[in-house]
């Protein structure tokens, strides 16, 4: 019964035929704990001075500081002309959304003032400066390579009905033209910068063109085909 009851408390067989070896075993065991405890509250940190802590820091040495600036140099070298060419991209396209932006315009102007050829040989001009005074544009479109600045916009080429059949002003315009074979419009656009030196970023560009690469550009000379 006695040996029951001592299993239930937790002591277990081993305990109950060896009741000695089991005390020395606990006695044993707290004494360690003691033991730890009190090394633990006597540890202390070893002082440092600030100095000697600045000492212990170590820096890169002067050859990696080097490999350092040489890796930062060949990925700049990689990243920045991919960079340029990206922008330029972006903004070769906003010149495509402005031609046919203009382009749309005409096509408007021309439908709704009436206007008509005579011939596949008669061709119109119509400035950037008539569709936005006519109102087929609301304002002149930005110049993406260019942003405080317009597109330079040509001088006033047309009334209402009679577009300018040749237009020899500087600026930007858009030229139609018949098809010999459809009689119907073609239409193309010049796109010129302001300035003394200002660059044609679209020249006699065709509407079919526009997208293609060549036909419009931020440098260079666009090709310029004849409708």
């Amino acid at each position: 019964m006695s040996q029951r009851l001592a299993v239930q408390q937790g002591y277990g067989f081993e305990a109950i035929h060896n009741p000695l070896e089991n005390q020395t075993m606990r006695k044993g065991g707290i004494e360690m704990e003691m033991t730890a405890k009190k090394r633990f509250v006597g540890f202390r940190a070893p002082k440092m001075s600030l100095r000697e802590m600045m000492k212990n820091e170590k820096g890169l040495t002067l050859i990696e500081l080097l490999a350092v600036i040489v890796i930062i140099a060949i990925i700049a070298a990689i990243a920045i002309p991919s960079i340029g060419s990206i922008l330029e991209k972006t903004r070769v396209n906003a010149h495509r959304s402005n031609a046919h932006m203009a382009i749309d315009a005409a096509r408007l102007y021309v439908s709704n003032e009436g206007v008509t050829l005579a011939g596949t040989g008669t061709t119109l001009d119509i400035t950037l400066t008539d569709l936005n005074a006519k109102g087929y544009m609301e304002v002149i479109p930005k110049d993406p390579s260019n942003k405080a600045q317009t597109y330079d916009p040509g001088t006033a080429s047309a009334t209402a009905t009679t577009p300018a059949t040749t237009y020899s002003g500087a600026g930007s315009y858009v030229h139609i033209a018949k098809d010999a074979t459809t009689n119907n419009f073609i239409y193309s656009v010049t796109l010129v910068g302001q300035g003394t030196t200002a660059q044609k970023y679209a020249d006699h560009t065709l509407e079919a063109n526009i997208g293609t690469d060549g036909y419009i550009v931020e440098t260079g000379t666009a090709t310029a085909p004849t409708p």
